[in-house]
């Protein structure tokens, strides 16, 4: 009962060992959170956990972006929750009554890897998100029955699989950039392999079994440094800031606001900290200010920026507008192990 096809993948959505939890635990109702993409898949998931379970399972409608997302109100409502779709952060700790169900998307990935196999050279290191962990071992074995020497490097706390990505922490690339010519990224979406085209600045070629394609990432890299460089400059007079703080469990850096407000106003800068559950510019509108800093998901910055009228900077970012880091050094935001732990030389 745990498995659905949709196309041609397979979603391994493990609901066996779910209902066993379930069981384990006693729990009568059950929160089910997942990602918009395996939403679809929710009533499905519901009544099927219903019938081997007897619990009365609920269906989380708000948006889910991450591990760092669990509803933190769902003791309020439910005894227990299951996320669909991502795995756990080891540095955040555990709550025993939350699951965490990585669900991995089966696929035959041969046909992909002979096309991009004539454009690799020299040591590739091998990055992927959760949905295919499981298979990286095996890419790995292919590649090297083939002549080619690939490397799958060990993430920090904050990340559970070797060679997984995390849109906050590529630390997993990191471990093996000193050691590769290039990476390849098995998955769908631009940002994660973006991230590492940036930070390492390697070439990073993207296999995606998603929609059948091989693409590297140079065009768009260019394109979106462009984009923040405009927002870098667009940024330098602006005298009014808001420091923007989530207050979603995984992405809470309190400290880094703070010093972020303390270093703004040794500049003569105002700076007000504004939490957020939400972050949507409507919701800043009644605040004055000429520009925002993100201290959340670093994806908001950079995927969202056209949403926002005026310039949205991560941390980095605004180091290169006070002039304590220059363009040149541009580095991605990152959310290491340690929570407020950052790629930057944010001072107290």
């Amino acid at each position: 009962m745990d498995r659905n096809r949709r196309g041609p993948y397979l979603y391994d959505f493990r609901l066996e060992e779910v209902a066993d939890w379930i069981r384990k635990r006693g729990a009568a109702v059950v929160a089910l959170q997942m990602p918009e993409g395996l939403k679809p898949h929710g009533q499905r998931i519901k009544a099927e956990l219903e019938k081997a379970t007897g619990a009365t399972f609920l269906l989380i409608g708000d948006p889910c972006y991450g591990a760092c997302d669990v509803d933190s109100r769902f003791p309020t409502y439910a005894d227990a929750l299951v996320q669909f779709g991502h795995s756990e952060i080891p540095a955040m700790g555990q709550d025993p009554r939350v699951l965490f169900v990585e669900v991995y998307f089966e696929v035959d990935m041969v046909p992909l890897l002979e096309r991009v196999l004539p454009r690799l050279k020299g040591r590739v290191g091998l990055i992927t998100t959760v949905q295919h962990v499981r298979g990286l071992d095996a890419v790995r074995e292919w590649l090297e029955s083939r002549g080619k020497s690939a490397l799958i490097g060990r993430g920090d706390n904050r990340v559970l699989f070797d060679g997984q990505l995390l849109g906050c922490n590529i630390s997993a690339a990191g471990a093996v950039g000193g050691e590769v010519e290039q990476f390849l990224y098995i998955g769908s979406g631009d940002f994660h392999p973006l991230s590492v085209a940036i930070e390492t600045g390697k070439e990073v070629l993207v296999l995606d079994p998603l929609i059948g394609e091989v693409r590297d990432m140079g065009g768009l890299k260019d394109k979106i440094l462009r984009q923040r460089h405009g927002a870098i400059v667009r940024a330098e007079k602006a005298q009014r800031y808001l420091v923007l703080v989530s207050t979603k469990v995984g992405q809470v850096r309190m400290d880094l606001a703070l010093r972020l407000k303390k270093l703004l106003e040794s500049r003569g800068k105002s700076a007000d900290i504004v939490m957020m559950e939400r972050f949507d510019p409507e919701l800043l509108m009644p605040y004055q200010a000429d520009a925002y800093v993100s201290t959340a998901c670093p994806r908001i910055a950079v995927d969202d920026y056209l949403r926002y009228q005026k310039p949205i900077l991560t941390p980095v970012e605004l180091e290169i507008v006070l002039g304590i880091r220059d363009w040149s050094d541009y580095r991605m935001d990152f959310i290491t192990g340690e929570l407020d732990g950052r790629s930057s030389s944010i001072h107290a």
